[in-house]
């Protein structure tokens, strides 16, 4: 068994947490009682200068698609494109602000916001299961050798499977719905996020090996205080890929065969030739995978801000 994985590369060093700058301390004078006018300016220009980055990705994401937005509407105009077949945003914002109708009959009906939670729920137990069992079999991959060889091939044999490939096996083994679908969602990302665990574990400076060992930390504490730490812009990353993956899978296998979600919304849409329903479904799973995808992000900055580059 080993304590810490053998080191092939380096970059460059993490500052430890301590030293993360805090607002209280940067905010406080010498006795800590109030802030200085210098220390309270310092202070609104760094979250002004975050606030400022934020508001200006929403604005040029809002600039382009409504550029996009006029485009169709002219080409729907000039019948460039067919109106009834690609509904402008003119018909489809409306419809999608009064709520579209419950689409389908009996057991298989399905209101809008069912298939927002559904799929949501699917994506969100599916990611958090793959990226949890994924470091897990990434940290015992790096500390046991037989495990290692093992496991890992395995892994890599798993990583290049199209999350599509895995729907038809999901709907055999639990049926369909949505263990099938949250299935899918974990096996879209469990090969490629463990592989990358394994990288970002093994490329551990060594210098930050070295310093810790020098000062005394061994086992566990190596492991939660420089290793993973480390670790962790790199797993932070992989994850925000990963979901992209993982959100693809969730929506083919709703289209595919399981009876509920926004993928599925879309299917019966088509199947009634009810466009504007099919743009929702399109223009809802956009928004959202957006809206995630800029959570991990901000995740990124926050849990582990040493290494964002963004």
């Amino acid at each position: 068994m080993r304590h810490s994985p053998d080191v092939d590369s380096h970059s460059q060093p993490v500052p430890a947490s301590a030293t993360e700058p805090s607002d209280a301390g940067s905010l406080a004078q010498g006795d800590g009682s109030r802030p200085s006018a210098h220390s309270l300016g310092t202070w609104l220009a760094l979250r002004w200068r975050d606030l400022r980055g934020t508001v200006s990705t929403v604005v040029w994401f809002l600039l382009a698609w409504f550029l996009i937005g006029v485009l169709w509407e002219v080409a729907v105009h000039f019948h460039w494109v067919h109106g009834r077949i690609l509904p402008p945003p003119s018909e489809t914002i409306p419809y999608l602000l009064s709520g579209p109708a419950p689409a389908g009959i009996g057991t298989q009906q399905l209101t809008y916001g069912g298939a927002v939670l559904d799929t949501l729920g699917r994506i969100a137990l599916g990611f958090v299961l793959g990226v949890t069992v994924a470091i897990v079999i990434g940290v015992m991959i790096s500390l046991v050798r037989p495990f290692r060889n093992l496991v890992l091939p395995i892994v890599q044999t798993i990583a290049p499977i199209s999350p599509v490939a895995w729907i038809p096996f999901a709907i055999a083994i639990v049926g369909i719905g949505g263990p099938a679908a949250i299935f899918v969602v974990f096996m879209a990302i469990i090969g490629s996020m463990t592989i990358s665990v394994v990288t970002a574990i093994e490329n551990t400076p060594q210098e930050y090996l070295m310093v810790a060992r020098n000062l005394g930390t061994r086992g566990v504490r190596l492991w939660t205080h420089v290793i993973l730490p480390s670790a962790a812009p790199t797993l932070i990353e992989t994850a925000r890929l990963s979901f992209f993956a993982a959100w693809m899978a969730v929506l083919a296998g709703e289209m595919a065969g399981i009876d509920s979600g926004l993928g599925y919304l879309i299917m019966l849409g088509q199947q009634m030739y009810n466009m504007k329903l099919v743009m929702v479904g399109i223009i809802t799973i956009g928004f959202l995978g957006f809206a995630i995808d800029r959570a991990l992000v901000l995740l990124k900055k926050k849990a582990a801000w040493w290494g964002s580059q963004q």
